[in-house]
């Protein structure tokens, strides 16, 4: 067994176009409120091959600085666990409590016990909700802006190990406005401000990487403060092979490298 990287991260995105979560508040208290833990539980997940996380970016990614202002506990750049009294206080504060909420989730992705606890939870914090769970194929072509999902469970993987990858194709203004029926901006979240500076963070890049991991650092501490995702747990893929296999190698973006194995 070969235990890659946890450079994937599972979220909730939280549509900040559609009420309740054009509100920041409500937003928050969801982050507040949700059981990192019982989650990787949930979804069957091992230590060994996820990790609990309150921020955009994955630990092993360039410009990645503990961070997390949604906990119990110390704010000590870790999460230890939810925080529902303050939670409670965010949601009534943003005004929309009692308002409909659905949670999508995607067959396969999430099994029902999942999609009961973020019910349930959503409920504490005074919500109408429910859940709707749907084939992978039926939820991308829900996903598109015009038909309005609130909030949704999903992941997303880098295909290069660059912090802008995670970015600018899921968080930034052009991925939502150029592209409004695609499924990666799913929380249609926009900050001109927040794509100024990942844009000087980008171009750094190539002449001073060190000015560029402080500059997507404080992207990613903006946009977890913004809250348009429930950053719940990264995840590592997994490869179980015969010990006849030898020189097993897997790339940070594409899984497995067949062609630098060789098999006694």
């Amino acid at each position: 067994m070969h235990a890659g990287l946890k450079l994937f991260t599972t979220y909730l995105f939280l549509n900040t176009r559609q009420p309740p979560f054009t509100s920041i508040k409500a937003r928050q208290a969801v982050n507040y409120a949700i059981d990192r833990a019982r989650m990787l539980q949930l979804l069957h997940l091992g230590p060994g091959q996820a990790a609990v996380t309150c921020q955009i970016l994955p630990a092993d990614f360039p410009g990645y600085q503990h961070y997390c202002p949604y906990t119990a506990g110390t704010k000590d750049g870790a999460w230890h666990g939810p925080d529902l009294q303050k939670a409670r206080r965010l949601a009534k504060e943003s005004g929309t409590t009692n308002m409909p909420v659905t949670v999508w989730t995607i067959n396969g992705l999430a099994d029902r016990a999942v999609g009961s606890y973020l019910v349930q939870l959503l409920k504490e914090l005074g919500y109408q909700a429910s859940l709707r769970t749907v084939s992978f194929n039926r939820f991308l072509s829900a996903s598109d802006s015009r038909n309005k999902i609130q909030m949704g469970l999903f992941a997303w993987g880098a295909d290069f190990p660059s912090a802008g990858a995670f970015f600018l194709p899921v968080l930034s203004c052009r991925s939502f406005h150029e592209a409004p029926t695609s499924t990666d901006n799913l929380a249609e979240y926009c900050d001109p401000r927040l794509d100024k500076l990942a844009s000087k963070a980008q171009a750094a890049q190539l002449t001073n990487p060190a000015t560029a991991r402080r500059l997507w650092a404080q992207v990613d501490r903006i946009v977890t403060n913004q809250a348009p995702w429930v950053p719940i747990l990264n995840e590592s893929l997994a490869g179980f092979v015969s010990s006849r296999v030898g020189n097993f190698q897997e790339s940070p973006g594409y899984a497995y490298m067949l062609d630098q194995m060789w098999v006694r």
